[in-house]
């Protein structure tokens, strides 16, 4: 029997996050610099943090985990990238397309008919979401405009990353479950009640 679409998806995601803690590892030599590799240690934590909620929910759809193998075409694209600039500038891509997945699996009724299935998403999204906002952090402090056309940061009016409203990250240490306070955020909604059934 073929694999799910679930199963086929998670796995695909697996293998992206066992990748870029390879990249990340990578990118640390020559040394970048204290920021950068505060940054990439941070990013390496929260993948391994959320690899072992995944991997568990694969195998229980039985799945094997082990063995599996890097996405070769990714590494090749993180390598052809040479200066702290475009290293960051390709993370932070990776990072802004992982963010809008889980978005997008969240709204497919295929991945979000099981509960735990949904709550995993929300909560990997939710890491991934941080880092993104960490990594722009770093970006901004050093003053690396997230896409080669923009102008030098020293021209721009804003000096920190522009967050969604009322949506406050959490730092990537912190990967527990989610704590939200006062209004839900903009960027990461939960659904209740009925509304759950409409996913």
């Amino acid at each position: 029997m073929s694999e799910s679409i679930v199963a086929i998806r998670l796995t695909r995601n697996l293998r992206y996050k066992l990748t870029y803690i390879e990249i990340f590892g990578k990118y640390m030599e020559p040394d970048p610099g204290p920021q950068v590799i505060e940054l990439l240690q941070s990013l390496i934590q929260a993948q391994q943090s959320a690899i072992s909620p995944l991997s568990s929910y694969l195998r229980r759809l039985d799945v094997t985990t082990q063995g599996l193998e890097l996405d070769q075409k990714l590494l090749s694209h993180a390598s052809s990238r040479k200066d702290v600039k475009s290293r960051l500038r390709f993370v932070h891509g990776g990072l802004d397309r992982a963010v809008a997945w889980y978005k997008m699996q969240l709204l497919d009724r295929q991945m979000t008919s099981d509960s735990e299935l949904r709550e995993l998403l929300f909560e990997l999204g939710e890491i991934d979401a941080a880092q993104l906002w960490r990594t722009e952090a770093t970006m901004s402090m050093l003053k690396i405009p997230v896409q080669v056309k923009q102008k030098e940061f020293a021209e721009q009016p804003r000096s920190t990353p522009v967050q969604d409203e009322g949506w406050r990250p959490r730092l990537v240490e912190d990967v527990t479950r989610p704590s939200w306070s006062g209004q839900r955020p903009a960027r990461w909604t939960r659904q209740s009640g009925s509304d759950r059934n409409d996913w």
